[in-house]
């Protein structure tokens, strides 16, 4: 719901069994979470032209840090590639394997023609529910990860600080409020935003999420605990 990316499923007894044993190819799914991944030779299929079935090839120029959206953490690929504003497909290595889905909405104003995507790592759990037909569980927070300087100068506890609670989610209903920083959950300590979104991803629509938090409270951070249903993201 976040990505806009969507699962499209087609019966096996629709497709001729000739196709699927001689035309038809699983892709496996590489990794972008590597340090030597800027400057690895990509070749985009699909649309990157915004043409279906057209490609090129280029290399990952560099790593975004991290995009937060709502209860996900995501790294944008940027590339060399010039392409189509409304282009789409997958980056694959040289080895075959997907490492990148091409996003048209996450590039700088003024490489408006760049094509950018999503390291496939963070997608690799959110694609394995949505093929199983599992939904995606909600919270509703938006966050960044606590730096060193705000540690030290601010002494604001490491964990994900909230930047925003969506409207009538989960945590708002909770009772969890802008500023809070998000420490632990379910008994599992919470460092960053991204290790908060992976936690959520572990777990199922329906599931008791034993929150841990700490506040500002008089020039100092108290501890406080939430257990919150976690509600279906697309409903949201």
């Amino acid at each position: 719901y976040n990505t806009h990316l969507a699962i499209v499923t087609v019966g096996l007894d629709e497709i001729n069994p000739e196709m699927l044993e001689k035309d038809i190819q699983i892709a496996s799914l590489g990794t972008s979470n590597v340090n030597h991944i800027v400057g690895t030779p990509i070749i985009a299929l699909g649309s990157p032209m915004g043409i279906g079935g057209s490609m090129d090839y280029g290399m990952v120029t560099a790593v975004s840090s991290q995009v937060t959206k709502v209860d996900t953490s995501y790294h944008i690929l940027q590339t060399n590639i010039l392409g189509s504003q409304n282009s789409g497909g997958i980056l694959f290595n040289l080895s075959g394997q997907v490492v990148g889905v091409i996003t048209n909405n996450q590039t700088n104003s003024d490489m408006k023609n760049v094509l950018t995507a999503y390291g496939i790592s963070e997608l690799k759990k959110c694609i394995e529910k949505m093929s199983n037909g599992i939904k995606m569980a909600y919270l509703g927070i938006s966050g960044v990860d606590v730096t060193k300087e705000a540690y030290e100068e601010m002494q604001v506890p490491y964990g994900a600080y909230i930047t925003e609670v969506a409207m009538d989610s989960p945590a708002m209903m909770a009772g969890i409020k802008q500023g809070d920083v998000l420490v632990g959950m379910n008994d599992r300590f919470i460092q960053s935003f991204s290790e908060y979104a992976t936690q959520l991803l572990q777990m199922d629509v329906g599931e008791t999420a034993h929150v841990t938090v700490m506040r500002q409270a008089q020039n100092e951070y108290k501890e406080m605990t939430f257990d919150i249903v976690l509600e279906e993201a697309s409903k949201h």
